[in-house]
C-alpha cells in the first residue's frame, strides 16, 4: 500500500474513487471483481468490500447479485454528497461513525417515544417479536437487526436520520454482521426489549438511555473484536 499513514479500507476507497471521477471507470462501468482488487491492492476481500460499500453510499456505484458492481450516471456535485464528506475524510474510522450513530439513534429514540401513536407501538412490537423468534439464526438477525433502527427512525418524523442511519449501517454493515456471529445476539434482545418498552410508556429518557446502553455494549464488544476488515 502506498501511503502507511491511512488504512488500508480508505486507501482502496480513494482509489476506487478517483478512478470513478477521472473517467478510467466510466458510467455503465463493472468494476474489478473483490478478489481480483484485493489480489491487484494486497489487501483483503473484507477491506474492498467495505471500500465498495462506501462507493454504494455515495452513490457513485451499484451493485447487482450474481452480476457485479457497475458505475452509476451520477451528478457528482448533487447535494448529499456535499451533506456527508465528513464520513469519508482521512482519517475516519468504524468507531468514529459507532459513536456517530449512537448521537443520532439516542435521539430518534427521544423523539419516537413521544410521538409513537399505538399502531407504531404494535409495529415496533412486531419487530422485536421477530427478532426474538429468530434469536438463534445469528444471520437473520444481523441482516434484519436493522429494520428496528429504521422504524425508530421512522417514527421519529426526521427523514435525515433515516438517511443518515441507513449510509453509517451501509458503511458498518460487515463489521456489525461480524460482531452478531461473533458474540452472538442475547444482549441485544434484551435491549431491543428495554428501547420497546420505554416507547411504549412514552418516557423519552427511559427509551434513549435504552439505545444509548446498547450502543454502547456494541462499540465496547466492537473495540474488543479483531480488526478483521485492516489486518487480515
Amino acid at each position: 500500500m502506498a501511503d502507511s499513514k491511512i488504512s488500508s479500507g480508505e486507501y482502496i476507497f480513494n482509489k476506487l474513487k478517483d478512478k470513478i471521477r477521472s473517467g478510467k471507470y466510466q458510467a455503465g462501468d463493472k468494476l474489478p471483481t473483490e478478489m481480483e482488487l484485493a489480489e491487484k491492492y494486497s489487501v483483503s476481500r473484507n477491506t474492498v468490500r467495505g471500500a465498495i460499500n462506501r462507493l454504494i453510499t455515495l452513490g457513485m456505484v451499484e451493485s447487482f447479485q450474481g452480476k457485479g458492481t457497475f458505475v452509476k450516471e451520477t451528478n457528482f456535485t448533487n447535494k448529499i454528497e456535499n451533506l456527508i464528506p465528513m464520513f469519508f475524510s482521512e482519517g475516519s474510522d468504524y468507531l468514529s461513525l459507532m459513536n456517530l450513530r449512537t448521537a443520532i439513534e439516542s435521539q430518534a429514540t427521544y423523539l419516537a417515544a413521544q410521538k409513537a401513536t399505538y399502531r407504531d407501538v404494535q409495529q415496533l412490537e412486531a419487530i422485536v417479536e421477530d427478532l426474538e423468534l429468530h434469536k438463534d439464526d445469528l444471520l437473520y438477525c444481523a441482516e434484519h437487526d436493522i429494520t428496528l433502527h429504521f422504524k425508530i427512525a421512522e417514527i421519529s418524523g426526521n427523514h435525515l436520520f433515516q438517511s443518515l442511519i441507513e449510509m453509517i449501517r451501509n458503511m458498518l454493515k460487515d463489521v456489525l454482521e461480524d460482531f452478531i456471529m461473533d458474540f452472538g445476539n442475547y444482549e441485544s434482545m434484551i435491549a431491543h426489549r428495554n428501547i420497546l418498552n420505554g416507547i411504549k410508556a412514552a418516557d423519552p429518557d427511559m427509551a434513549r438511555t435504552a439505545m444509548q446502553k446498547h450502543m454502547q455494549t456494541v462499540i465496547n464488544r466492537y473495540m474488543a473484536m479483531p480488526k478483521k476488515l485492516d489486518e487480515e
